[in-house]
């Protein structure tokens, strides 16, 4: 699978064609992460990325928090509000290539909870 986030098929997948969405979505990772002590750089959160670009900046976050600083892993897990279920999904079955997946999960939950915002207003 490659680093496409496939929103296309999704209810809220064309809101991510906006650049403005992709940069909000960008905001709202980052304020996740920084609340556990990671920050992205200074431009992460001020202007919008290409989607692979977002993902392997994403992938590369979560490789380093997973192998530098485990014990925040649960933590930020709960702040990203990721469902146990896909949790527990990726970790039962202890995958080498668990990542690209997670990271996917990551950004669509993220995203999810720019969408909802936006259209609860």
């Amino acid at each position: 699978m490659d680093n496409e986030l496939s929103f296309k098929n999704s209810v809220w997948g064309s809101a991510f064609s906006s650049a403005d969405f992709v940069l909000r979505t960008q905001q709202q990772i980052a304020k996740d992460f920084r609340i556990h002590g990671f920050d992205f750089g200074l431009d992460f959160d001020v202007e919008a990325l290409e989607m692979k670009v977002l993902f392997e900046n994403v992938r590369a976050m979560l490789s380093r928090i997973v192998e530098e600083y485990p014990s925040k892993w649960l933590p930020l897990m709960y702040s990203l509000d990721i469902s146990e279920q896909n949790y527990r999904h990726f970790f039962a079955g202890a995958q080498s290539d668990w990542l690209p997946d997670f990271t996917r999960i990551v950004i669509r939950r993220e995203a999810q909870k720019v969408f909802f915002r936006e259209k609860l207003r």
